[in-house]
């Protein structure tokens, strides 16, 4: 493949809503470096932050990406184009998706095998919304044959949910998912493939209510409409939730799933608050004698494999999760506006 000199991209350009469609230098390779030419790319939560230009934005993306002007997006697929002298991992012709948290290798927590969580983890320098994306060498991991580019555009947010499932069992129990966005999702459909008996889910987007309907959810609540905190009671005896999935992020959402959590719970935190959550220590930890645990990136390459296993299988199917593929150049307000509304599942940009 001819690789050009320039190349179409939807830039971060200001400190205020939206991005522009800018054309500029392709990426040159580095000896570690992998170029990427861009199939699919979907949005994230994160990617509708930098796009509002939010409180989160400007407490965040200068601190853990570059600084603007900025190529947004993280999320993708697409073929190997040119790797660097050094590059082993991959050559030209694979296709590739992206882990998206870059360890340094050397720090306490990567020497023990914690690096997803590095304590100098960075992200790609530029993102992918993009005809062509350069990531290191270590990114790069080849995706099977039985996936299409957009199936595989979402396999990065899977992973994120495949390492939450992985830190409990739900074989034969309760499950709560807090927010039915897409790790929401893929977190309903991981707990129905692994044995959960009944899964509750709380979102106040009902159209996602109706997405985690057709995953497998047995319960589905809005809590703009009920307490929630009352319906799984009354429909577990008043016992709770086994292992609660919180997702939203949502401060509120987060305290009413504590309540829910039953005594001797595992409670996976996923979702980012945007505010401090006050909890009471006693009651919604230390008498449950809960287990809690934070959920950041996936675990690199374990959540990777696990993921290449269900999807590449077939196990678990994500097709039906893509609601809306658009074409990146030239809808990429509608498609922000679109993961911005609720009423929609994945959003995926497709690039020619």
């Amino acid at each position: 493949m001819e690789i050009p000199k320039m190349m179409k991209a939807v830039v971060k350009v200001r400190k205020e809503r939206g991005a522009v469609l800018e054309t500029l230098p392709v990426p040159e390779v580095g000896p570690k470096e992998v170029l990427v030419k861009v199939r699919a790319a979907a949005i994230c939560g994160t990617d509708i932050h930098m796009y509002q230009w939010n409180a989160w934005a400007s407490q965040n993306v200068e601190r853990s990406y570059s600084g603007l002007p900025r190529i947004m997006g993280h999320e993708f697929s697409g073929d190997v184009v040119k790797v660097g002298s050094e590059v082993t991992r991959v050559k030209p012709g694979d296709r590739v998706v992206a882990e998206t948290h870059i360890p340094c290798g050397d720090c306490y927590i990567c020497n023990i095998g914690e690096g997803f969580n590095c304590q100098h983890v960075k992200r790609f320098k530029n993102g992918v919304y993009a005809e062509y994306a350069l990531i290191p060498e270590m990114s790069a991991i080849r995706f099977p044959d039985s996936l299409s580019y957009e199936e595989a555009s979402v396999m990065e947010p899977f992973s994120v949910a495949v390492h939450g499932v992985s830190n409990t069992s739900v074989v034969g129990d309760t499950v709560g998912v807090i927010g039915a966005g897409p790790i929401g999702l893929f977190t309903i459909k991981l707990a129905k493939a692994m044995g959960a008996s009944e899964i509750f889910v709380s979102d106040i987007s009902e159209y996602r209510l109706e997405l985690a309907k057709k995953c497998g959810a047995k319960y589905v609540f809005n809590p703009t409409k009920c307490d929630i905190v009352k319906e799984v009671k009354e429909r577990t005896d008043g016992l709770g939730l086994g292992t609660v999935f919180e997702i939203s992020g949502n401060v509120k959402a987060t305290k009413q799933a504590f309540e829910c959590l039953r005594k001797c719970g595992t409670m996976i935190m996923t979702g980012l608050p945007s505010e401090p959550l006050i909890l009471d220590a006693g009651s919604d930890i230390v008498w449950k004698a809960a287990k809690i645990y934070g959920i950041h990136g996936r675990e690199v390459y374990k959540s990777w494999e696990i993921t290449k296993g269900l999807l590449g299988s077939g196990v678990i199917e994500v097709k039906s999760l893509i609601t809306h593929k658009l074409d990146l150049f030239t809808e990429f307000d509608k498609g922000f506006e679109l993961a911005e509304s609720g009423n929609a599942g994945k959003v995926v940009f497709l690039v020619g």
